[in-house]
């Protein structure tokens, strides 16, 4: 039987997200698309029933669901990174982790289109509702009519949904350094700017959740102000951005200084506020 080459690639990491993940494989399923596709999902050795759910997807849709069965926990940076992003076959390539999901059906084939007939655009992203663990919106967003469009130095200053993305495959291989930072998708989308530019389509079409079992939106806020501020000095040291890149980060770094200290400022929090300044 000859191998259909998927168009577009969907890569899902997940780890104990029993209650999450049959929601974000339904998501990546229904999608309505004139080419195929496929789903390469790392289980990262899940202590719940995970892997199950993920079996029982591989079963129905044997030919799209093509998983990764970690033996260890490798974390969630290596299990995209190092273990299923290599493993991508077609020419775009979208995200969704396991406790997210899609809602619009043609999410998939409006972005593809959209990069098809805008050679210069390297992504394309849209608006996503913020849930709760109960799916119950706790931030909607407005989809908008008019597309926004943004030049590859836009894309250090702005922010891209992870889930909503979906880019060309120009990267075949991601450089270690982005291993050892937090903010992966920033990384991402910045080496993505050497490419084109990014595009919004303004419509909304994913959930992104937020709950107790998060990686990252469970963090209190500094901490996660601070892992922004690390991921971009990683950055700014990276072999893998050019020198004009790197002013551009250096930009972002001032700015998000400044604003982490101001926020910090206004609670009272005047540690924080001078470490931020000084950082």
């Amino acid at each position: 039987m000859k191998t259909i080459q998927p168009l577009l690639s969907v890569l899902v990491i997940t780890y104990n997200h029993e209650n999450y993940i049959r929601q974000c494989l339904e998501g990546i399923v229904m999608q309505k698309t004139t080419f195929p596709i496929e789903v390469i999902v790392g289980e990262d050795c899940s202590t719940d029933n995970t892997r199950a759910v993920v079996r029982e997807f591989e079963e129905r849709y044997p030919d799209m669901i093509k998983p990764v069965y970690h033996t260890k926990n490798v974390g969630g940076g290596k299990n995209a990174y190092e273990f299923c992003y290599p493993l991508i076959k077609g020419a775009y390539v979208a995200f969704c982790e396991g406790d997210d999901y899609w809602t619009d059906p043609y999410k998939l084939q409006k972005q593809v289109d959209f990069l098809e007939q805008h050679p210069e655009f390297v992504l394309s992203f849209h608006k996503a509702n913020v849930v709760n663990h109960a799916d119950q919106i706790t931030v909607q967003k407005t989809p908008s009519k008019t597309i926004k469009t943004y030049s590859p130095s836009d894309i250090f200053h702005i922010h891209i949904p992870t889930l909503s993305a979906v880019f060309r495959h120009c990267i075949p291989k991601m450089p270690d350094d982005l291993l050892t930072v937090k903010g992966a998708d920033a990384f991402v989308f910045g080496l993505l700017a050497r490419f084109g530019g990014a595009a919004d389509l303004g419509f909304v079409g994913a959930h992104y959740r937020k709950h107790a079992g998060g990686t990252f939106s469970t963090k209190n806020a500094v901490r996660q102000y601070r892992h922004a501020l690390e991921t971009r000095q990683i950055m700014r040291e990276s072999a893998a951005f050019t020198d004009e890149q790197k002013k551009e980060i250096d930009r972002e770094l001032r700015r998000r200084k400044k604003m982490y200290a101001k926020i910090c400022l206004k609670k009272r929090d005047v540690y924080n506020c001078v470490r931020f300044l000084l950082a």
